[in-house]
């Protein structure tokens, strides 16, 4: 309950992020969110005193299990079997969220995780399937979450944002930008070209400003550990980008659960004052082929506990390897869950 309140996810993108890579407030934030943790751990699981809604605040839906780039930082396995989610998935998914009220907590729906969401070949269908339900969520009064969505922006043509801001679903949209400049957004990024992109957001931000209802947009940027998290040092070119959105994050890199080597991470001491992990206890992930994994950092599918075409959301969300992992790090155990062992983002 505490941590849904504070979102202690949130609030550390919002502070530490912003402040650096160490200073002494990182142990006080990393304070808040283990207290949160436990709190969240003893309401909804231990002693069940929360049982009229999950722990779940939001969930990722990938749309397909593949993407356009071969970012550096990233660490989608592009070797395996690509997949497109089809309308019956996504149906069955809406379903059964709907009709179970102890997923009211869910605030946020991203329309990503590892797959580049453009890409899926009936993304309008898809995105009609959403309207549909969030239309029936109304008329009975019903919460519906917001749908956020999360693009590399490189196949973002006008065609494609004249139809997303005519689709009325997507509440807000965020494009990433990684580097400070051209020549280290087009290394990081690999396979997207610096011009394609920026004409991509221009042409996509004047057609948004035109529309009825604007949707309200923001980049998320990675650079480098040797680099501050500001936009002082950044290029004329990528700054008047940032500021031509509704807002922006500047972030470090982060491990992806141990799969991307970052040398700046690799010897990073492992203190003991954060417990828990806030990814874990409020979301989940629904993949392509219908399967649910535990968290968004799980890029290829090692943390699959259940398939919403099998079980309904809240007995694959109680399932026992989500429970245990849970109870390991609330133990100090985090080393025995080989997901998690080696992540030091969360």
């Amino acid at each position: 309950m505490f941590g849904i309140a504070l979102n202690s996810f949130k609030f550390k993108n919002f502070v530490v992020q912003r402040i650096g890579k160490e200073t002494f407030v990182k142990p006080v934030i990393k304070f808040i969110q283990g207290t949160s943790f436990i709190l969240d751990y003893l309401l909804f699981y231990k002693f069940k005193l929360i049982r009229n809604r999950s722990s779940i605040t939001e969930i990722n839906i990938e749309f397909v299990s593949y993407c356009n780039l071969r970012c550096k930082l990233c660490s989608l396995d592009h070797e395996k079997p690509k997949i497109r989610m089809s309308a019956d998935v996504l149906k069955r998914f809406f379903e059964n969220f709907l009709s179970d009220s102890r997923f009211r907590s869910v605030k946020t729906i991203h329309l990503y995780n590892a797959g580049e969401v453009l890409l899926h070949p009936k993304l309008m269908e898809m995105l009609d399937i959403i309207k549909q339900f969030k239309s029936e969520a109304r008329k009975k009064n019903i919460f519906f979450p917001q749908i956020a969505l999360l693009t590399n922006a490189t196949i973002l043509d006008e065609k494609k944002s004249k139809l997303l801001i005519a689709s009325n679903v997507i509440d807000n949209i965020r494009f990433s930008m990684d580097g400070g400049n051209k020549e280290k957004f087009e290394e990081m990024r690999e396979r997207a070209e610096w011009n394609v992109f920026i004409e991509n957001i221009k042409t996509f931000c004047e057609l948004n400003k035109n529309s009825d209802n604007p949707i309200p947009t923001g980049i998320i940027t990675l650079v480098e550990y040797h680099n501050k998290l500001n936009t002082k040092w950044m290029s004329n070119e990528f700054q008047e980008l940032l500021n031509m959105v509704d807002g922006y994050e500047l972030r470090y890199a982060h491990n992806w659960a141990g799969e991307v080597d970052i040398k700046e991470l690799k010897n990073k001491n492992k203190t003991s004052y954060k417990v828990g992990c806030s990814l874990l206890m409020h979301q989940l992930v629904l993949l392509p082929n219908g399967d649910i994994t535990v968290c968004c950092a799980d890029l290829n599918s090692k943390g699959v506990i259940g398939n919403i075409t099998k079980e309904d959301l809240f007995s694959i969300y109680n399932k026992p390897q989500r429970l245990d992992m849970l109870k390991k790090f609330i133990d100090n155990k985090k080393h025995e869950i080989d997901l998690c062992k080696d992540c030091e983002t969360f």
